[in-house]
Formats: structure tokens, C-alpha cells, sequence
């Protein structure tokens, strides 16, 4: 019994403190001829490959709407539209996903965590929603989980949506880490 609450117990305390890949390839520097064949990115309805770094601040909130938009449009028809079209937008959600999320790891990478008071509420939320629609994926919910912590510290992120990617990361073992 002593065996069972000690693992469990290092499963909780491992958290997001799981070894980190060293060689890390940032999104900005990998190209389309780059990606592993066949990709979901080809049905993405935005640009995964933005180059966010000479963006200012308003085409970033921009660039935000658009990532909400593409997240969003697909659900929606998902859970209202023909199911003979089912496939299509399971394809083109999957496909958002991933290229929302390279897109936010580009942004993270230049500004930081994505703050209120910087690129307003529904830029944050947003930046939330990126990362909740990966809440299957321990590692991308760790990604940047102390980031959004110290958003949350400093009232730049909803502490309601952080604690939900905290609910998750402490449900997911650190052996769902996929890096």
C-alpha cells in the first residue's frame, strides 16, 4: 500500500517539472518543405508560419482574432452542422489546432505570455483556448504553465481558465509527455 501512495504521490510532484528537450527547434525557423509529410497544416485556414517578430501590437491583437475565428468556426459546425461532413471539420479543427499553436509559441517566444492589459482580454482568452484544445497533450499543456502561472500572479490571466489547465496537467501522467 506504502508502494502505491509513494508512485502516486511522484506522479502529482512530477507535474510540469519533466525534463525538457534540449534541442528545441523554434516554429519561426522551420519551413513547410521542412514538415513531415503528410501534415494537418495544409488544411489550415491560417498562415502557421507568420512571422510574428516585426508584428506590432495591434496586428498581433489582429492576429489573435483571426486564431479565435479559425478555432472557432469549425467547432461550431462540428456540433451543428451534416454529419456526412463530420470528417471535413474534424480536418480543418485538427489543422486550426496545430497551426494556432504555432503561432502562439512564436508569440510566447517574442512577448511572452499574451496579457490583458498589453493585447486585451480576448487575445488572453484566446491564448487559453490554444492551449485548452491541446489538453490532451501533457507537454503542450506544460509548455507554458509557469508563463500563465505568473499571468495569473499578476491578474494578466483568468485564474478560472489557468486552474483548468492545472486540473488537466495534474490528471495526465508524465508519460503522456510527447515532445
Amino acid at each position: 500500500m506504502r508502494t502505491i501512495i509513494f508512485i502516486s504521490m511522484m506522479f502529482l510532484l512530477a507535474r510540469c517539472n519533466s525534463p525538457r528537450p534540449t534541442h528545441a527547434q523554434t516554429a519561426a525557423a522551420e519551413s513547410p518543405a521542412g514538415l513531415k509529410a503528410p501534415s494537418n497544416l495544409m488544411y489550415a485556414d491560417i498562415d502557421p508560419f507568420i512571422r510574428v517578430d516585426d508584428l506590432t501590437t495591434n496586428e498581433i491583437i489582429e492576429l489573435f482574432a483571426k486564431m479565435h475565428y479559425a478555432d472557432q468556426q469549425y467547432r461550431d459546425s462540428l456540433n451543428n452542422g451534416r454529419k456526412e461532413n463530420e470528417a471535413f471539420f474534424l480536418r480543418k479543427v485538427r489543422a486550426n489546432d496545430e497551426a494556432n499553436l504555432k503561432i502562439l509559441d512564436n508569440i510566447i517566444r517574442r512577448h511572452g505570455w499574451p496579457q490583458k492589459t498589453v493585447f486585451g482580454e480576448e487575445a488572453a482568452n484566446t491564448a487559453w483556448l490554444v492551449i485548452w484544445h491541446h489538453r490532451d497533450k501533457r507537454s503542450v499543456l506544460c509548455r507554458h504553465f509557469e508563463l500563465m502561472e505568473k499571468a495569473v500572479n499578476a491578474g494578466e490571466m483568468s485564474a478560472t481558465l489557468f486552474q483548468k489547465v492545472n486540473d488537466e496537467v495534474e490528471m495526465l501522467s508524465p508519460d503522456q509527455i510527447d515532445y
